[in-house]
Order: C-alpha cells, then structure tokens, then sequence
C-alpha cells in the first residue's frame, strides 16, 4: 500500500504539494473545510502571470453571491451549473488559453505603429473573446437568480442585457470595467486608429475614444476580473464538491496537469475522441528524459488521476512526445481503472493489466547507465526542494524574500548602469527595518537577473558595477505597469561609485544613508503608513 501511496503522491514532490496546500488554506480560507486535497491547480492564482493579478475585491464579492444563493437556492444553483455545464467548462478553456499569452507582463513594443499593430492582432481579439467567452457565461448566473428574484423572464440574457442587471445589484464592481460600445466597435469592424488613440463606434453610432495605453489597460482589467470570478467559482465548487456540485472537466484536468506535473514529465492537454465503438480520452504529454523507469512511474500516476478526475471514458490513450526519445503512447482500460478506484484496492499488484497489453511504448535515442538516471533523479530533488529548505532558512532568520521583477544594465565609462524593479514578499511588521537587513541582496540578486538575460558573448556582462539605482515595491503589478509614485513604491536602493553620474532621488522622499547604500523613502508610502524611518 505504501508503495502505492508514494507513487500516486510522486514522492518526489510530497513536501512540495504538502506545502503549497498549506499555503492556498491560508489564502483561500473557504478551503480549510474542503474534505479532498485535489486544489493544486489553484495554485496559478499564487504564482502564475496573469493569474495572481486577479481583482481581490471582485473574487469575494463573486464568492459571497455564490455563497448565499447556495444557502438559499442550493438545488436551482445545481441545477442551472448542471443545464450550463458545457458553456461554463468552455469559459474556463477559453479562460486557461488566453493566460498561457506571453504578453501578460510585458509589451515588446519600441514605438508607437508596433503599440498599434499589437493591439489590433493581439488586445482587440483577447477582449472580445473574453467578453464572449468567459465573462458574459461567468456573470450570466448572478443575472439569471437576480430575474427569477424580481420575477422577470430569463431569455434574451446577452452580455448587455447582463451588464444592466448586475449595475443596481452587489455585484456592480463587476460591470464597471465592461464597456459595450468598444465591445461592438470590435465586434463589428467599427475601429478607427489615430496617433495615439483608437475610435470605437457601434451601429447607433455611439462613440468611444481610448489611448493606445487606455486600451491595453482595459483588457488588463477584464482578465483580472475573469480570473476573479472563475477563481471565486473554482474555490466555491471544489469546497462543496461533496454537497453535489459538479466541477468543470477543465478545471480537473488542470488538477492532472499540476499533481503530475514533474521536470521530467508534463501534460499539456486534453482531448476526447473515440476508438471503434469505445469512448477515448487522448492525453497529450511532454517527457524530457532518457529514463523508462521515470516514464513509467509518471505514466502509471496519470493514468490513475487520469481516470480519477475525468471519469466515464473506456481508455485512457497517452500520446507521449519527447525530444529524448522516438514518439511513444500507452493505453489504460478505463473500465478496470474505475472498478479498481470504487472498490479502493491498496495494493499495487491489483493493478496489473490496467495497461492494455501491459504496453508502454517509449524508447529513448540514448541508453545511459542507470547511475547516471539515479543521480539525475538526486539533481532534481534539490532543485525542487532547495526553495522550501532556503524560505525555511529566510524565515528562521525573519528576512524577507526578494523577487526581481525587473532589471537592466547599460554601459557608463568602466562599469556597469544598473536600474530594477524588486519586489518583497513575506515582510514583517516592520518593514523599514527588513529593507535595511537586505540592501546588499537587493543590489546583488537585481544584477544577478541582469547578467543571466544578458548574453555570454556580450563585455556588457562581464563589466564590474559603476551605479545602481533599484526600486522595493511591497505590492506585485505586471511589469509595464510598474513606476510612478504610488504607495506600493516603498524606496529606492542606490550605489554609486561611478561619480559623475547625477540622478534625482523621489520628489519629497527622506533620505537616508547606510554605508555606501542611499535610500530614498517614498513620501506616499510612509504617509499611507503613516511613519517615518528613523534615519
């Protein structure tokens, strides 16, 4: 049973997945109760881009609606996600698709034609299938009760219709960031682009007039609210999984992908079909090693969780794809899967002939000794576990952590111009006193970041550091948003040592100096916190 156990758990990861569910209890308090622990998926929302930019406000105020209308009106909420189940699995794909976009973070745009070309292939296509796709299906069940509660008709429920019903309700922080008339100008082709600005129009010519940056901005927005809602709605359904909701195919197969999720193994979809007469689900899967014995073991563990999480197929058909080895597959009979799951066998060997054939196609291009597979197997639990055993090590010593969020060098004379964005995370009380405990870090971690995005080829990378100016945010953002003067600014850390360099500090900081570093309080941020360092 043990082995079971540790193969099914991949033991390899335990104390990982042990330790970020720890971690989604203390931030998703709704879950302390869940009765399973299948919620790794929701890990995104902690760590992910754009995921953890999810409008706070909006996913409880999302969760609460759920809440109450589940006390309430528990049979009508399941029998609406039961009659919806199909739209509402499409608006989490659709949902998980427009997040694995690379430009979440960051716009690779130099001037303004790049600015607008961007936005016409990339922004205007994500907003409308967001609005289409995502948030018109997520908020269409608070318009839906909100009518059964006045007494009116529930059809013609399309996303205006949506918007104005939610306005006058608890849930019109929701609406405010939708605006209908760029929706049908790009709906309907009724763009018009300027220097520095798109006109939008529908058909009854109404006008909206947006900045190229306004626009971007707008669509930032909307996913952060879509991830709100759809977090609020996985969180609500995962916690009353065994009231008798139903859960999304595709949030479960977002479960599979995280549980068995290795660096050496991967799954990255889904797909039904069918085999002759049978039902199929075909899992496409990513192997990056040489090792058989590694793919077997992962391959058994999908397969289990394969069934698990998406019951009622006959096979479970794995497509593996490997840049180490020859296109490989194996096939497991869902039928004794299931049987094998509802009767709770404890023993691996009951789950022989689980594979048909007892197959596992997989050879890799390159045989290596078995030693060297077992110190890779060493190598990966380091560098999976080393984080847990470092944040341990930070806490015990109560010093924040840093997260470079970004960083840049250029050449000045003999050195190096280094300019970052540094982001502290699990801060104190005081977080004056923690800055100051870490200034070498800041300076050191932000040109480290520098240098690795820098090429080997490149003197750049290789010059010594002549000046340095990094700014501590206490609150993430995407990168391009990042700057100004706001309260997450907490300070700037400079370094000087190539003289003639001259920059303004914050416009009204307080200036203090430790040593050869200068930091520059932001005014804004001590007044929110209503202190001042002692310097």
């Amino acid at each position: 049973m043990e082995l079971l156990q540790n193969i099914l758990q991949n033991s390899l990861f335990r104390q990982v997945h042990d330790r970020r569910r720890s971690e989604l209890r203390n931030i998703f308090a709704d879950l302390e109760g869940c009765p399973h622990k299948h919620f790794l998926s929701l890990h995104k929302y902690t760590n992910g881009t754009p995921q953890r930019f999810y409008c706070r406000s909006s996913y409880t105020k999302y969760l609460k609606w759920l809440q109450s209308i589940d006390l309430d009106q528990r049979d009508k909420l399941q029998e609406y996600f039961r009659d919806f189940m199909v739209e509402l699995n499409h608006a989490f794909l659709h949902l998980t698709e427009i997040n694995q976009f690379d430009w979440h973070d960051q716009l690779d745009t130099s001037d303004n034609y790049e600015l607008t070309r961007f936005i016409d292939q990339n922004i205007h296509p994500t907003y409308l299938r967001l609005i289409e796709a995502v948030y018109s299906p997520m908020l269409r069940i608070p318009a839906y009760f909100s009518r059964l509660k006045r007494g009116k008709g529930t059809e013609k429920l399309d996303v205006f219709n949506i918007v104005e019903e939610l306005k006058t309700s608890d849930l019109n922080e929701l609406t405010v960031h939708y605006r209908h008339v760029v929706r049908n100008g790009i709906a309907h082709g009724g763009i018009k682009f300027f220097d520095n600005s798109i006109s939008y129009k529908d058909k009854q010519r109404n006008e909206d007039v947006l900045s190229d940056r306004t626009m971007v901005n707008v669509c930032d927005n909307i996913i952060d609210t879509c991830n709100a809602i759809v977090l609020a709605f996985s969180v609500f359904v995962i916690a009353n999984q065994h009231h008798g909701y139903e859960i999304p195919n595709q949030l479960l197969i977002d479960e599979l992908k995280e549980e068995t999720k290795t660096p050496w193994w991967e799954i990255i979809g889904c797909t039904p079909s069918e085999y002759t007469d049978l039902n199929q689900l075909i899992v496409h899967v990513r192997a990056r090693t040489y090792d058989f014995f590694k793919v077997q073991v992962s391959v058994f563990q999908s397969g289990y969780l394969a069934e698990l999480f998406a019951p009622g197929y006959s096979r479970y058909f794995f497509s593996i794809r490997s840049p180490n080895a020859w296109p490989g597959f194996t096939v497991f009979d869902g039928e004794k899967l299931r049987l094998l799951r509802q009767s709770g066998c404890p023993r691996l060997e009951d789950y022989q002939g689980v594979v048909i054939e007892n197959l596992i196609f997989f050879v890799p291009r390159l045989k290596l000794p078995r030693f060297i597979h077992r110190m890779g197997t060493m190598y990966s639990y380091f560098r999976v576990n080393m984080p847990i055993i470092a944040a341990d090590f930070r806490k015990s010593m109560r010093l924040p952590s840093l997260k470079v969020r970004d960083a840049k060098i250029h050449r000045n004379s003999w050195g190096l111009v280094l300019s970052g964005t540094v982001l502290i995370q699990d801060q104190s009380d005081d977080l004056i006193s923690d800055i100051r405990k870490v200034l070498r870090r800041i300076i050191s971690k932000s040109l480290s970041h520098a240098r690795q995005h820098t090429s080997r080829l490149d003197l750049l990378r290789y010059l010594p550091l002549g000046y340095a100016r990094i700014s501590v945010y206490c609150g993430d953002h995407r990168r391009r948003q990042f700057g100004g003067l706001g309260k997450d600014l907490v300070c700037t850390v400079q370094v000087q040592r190539i003289i003639r360099i001259q920059a303004p500090d914050i416009f009204g900081s307080t200036i203090e100096k430790r040593g050869r570093y200068r930091i520059a309080w932001n005014r804004a941020w001590l007044e929110d916190m209503d202190g001042q360092p002692a310097v």
